[in-house]
């Protein structure tokens, strides 16, 4: 973004004036060795119309569409919906034992979801018997299950709503936006105005890199002291020193650098546990193929999900803890759990990581996953 679209940003932006002077804004995208504008033209209040609701485009964020992601917004979702299978897994397998089973009555809130109240469940029964209603509800319960094995994983979504229940919202593009009473210069917030799903390390590193270039010619910081406090947070997620901006002289600045980095160690969390959930549902989602190919003593669905086995991308919940890479045929190998991997398309051993190993057993082959084989989410 230029020197002018970023003093355009920030003229439109209270929050950012509060925080920040101009200079200083511009510091934290590399701006600050581009000569500002001789003048800086305040920006024209837009007109209201005649008739209609007084400042009715008060929230409307006019570099980007839609609201500011930059001001405390409403209208962000801010509902976190707890994966509970996902919870069970990473707990206590896709087989817990019985006493696996009474932690988690013990623990009902955290494995379990709510159970309906009366009204929800009189209220889901009584809009079957809607005339139209009822029948549309049926119909898209209908397609929304036939859809449920074919559709692929909203991995987007996933990370959205993990991001909610760490306290950083979104809004409906995609872009972090601060929620009803949050502020910017917070590790939740201090991200605005990014898209979440498009955000890397080196999202993070290019804005340390300009705050740490800030720091070092406005403070008697050192490149070392601030590296020491940049790797801290990535190993515990916290600051445990005491320097503060008006320790330091600054507004802000040093601030922003502790909750930038505070904030990548929180994405970095989430972004795994978003990748773990979407590798769990594809794992699920194949056993109950398999599953429901047992029960239909089908061994054309049986073979179609260890075709997909094949197809996905290595992931440990399918595949097995190792890697052994993919063969010729371009799937993806098993770990078989006992030292070496498995051929998806022959059954035979692979003894290495290029996925191609020796060639075949003698006996046995791709059969044995009729009988659950490695295809078993049991955790090892």
């Amino acid at each position: 973004m230029s020197p002018q679209n970023l003093t355009n940003v920030y003229n439109q932006n209270p929050t950012l004036q509060s925080n920040y002077t101009l200079q200083q804004y511009l510091d934290l995208f590399g701006g600050g060795s581009t000569p500002l504008p001789a003048t800086i033209q305040p920006v024209p209040t837009p007109n209201v119309p005649a008739k209609g609701i007084i400042n009715q485009n008060i929230n409307q964020y006019q570099g980007g569409g839609g609201n500011n992601p930059y001001m405390p917004n409403s209208n962000v979702n801010t509902n976190y919906k707890p994966n509970y299978d996902f919870r069970q897994f990473s707990e206590y397998g896709m087989n817990p034992s019985t006493m696996d089973v009474k932690q988690m009555d013990m623990n009902q809130n955290y494995f379990n979801a709510p159970t309906p109240s009366a009204t929800q469940q009189f209220l889901s029964k009584a809009i079957n018997f809607v005339p139209g209603i009822g029948t549309v509800k049926r119909g898209a319960e209908f397609l929304g299950n036939a859809l449920k094995g074919m559709m692929p994983i909203n991995e987007r979504a996933i990370l959205e709503n993990e991001l909610r229940g760490s306290g950083v919202f979104t809004d409906d593009i995609g872009r972090i936006a601060i929620g009803p009473g949050g502020k910017y210069n917070t590790p939740e917030g201090i991200m605005a105005g990014y898209n979440a799903n498009q955000m890397t390390d080196k999202t993070f590193d290019k804005r340390t890199g300009n705050i740490g270039k800030s720091l070092q010619e406005k403070t008697s910081l050192t490149e070392q002291q601030i590296n020491d406090i940049v790797n801290e947070i990535a190993t515990t997620g916290k600051y445990s020193g005491t320097l503060t901006d008006e320790e330091l002289g600054v507004k802000n600045l040093f601030s922003n650098l502790v909750n930038v980095n505070m904030s990548k160690f929180n994405f970095k969390n989430q972004k795994k546990k978003s990748q773990d959930i979407r590798n769990f549902r594809e794992a699920k989602r194949i056993q109950d193929e398999l599953a429901a190919a047992a029960a239909a003593k089908s061994k054309a669905k049986a073979l179609a999900a260890i075709k997909r086995q094949g197809r996905a991308d290595y992931n440990p919940n399918i595949h097995g803890p190792n890697n052994y890479g993919r063969g010729s045929d371009g799937r993806q190998s098993f770990d078989s759990g006992q030292g070496f991997g498995v051929n998806s398309t022959t059954g035979g051993p692979v003894s290495n990581r290029t996925g191609r190993g020796r060639t075949d057993y003698r006996y046995g082959g791709r059969a044995s996953y009729f009988n659950g084989g490695i295809v078993s989410l049991r955790r090892r």
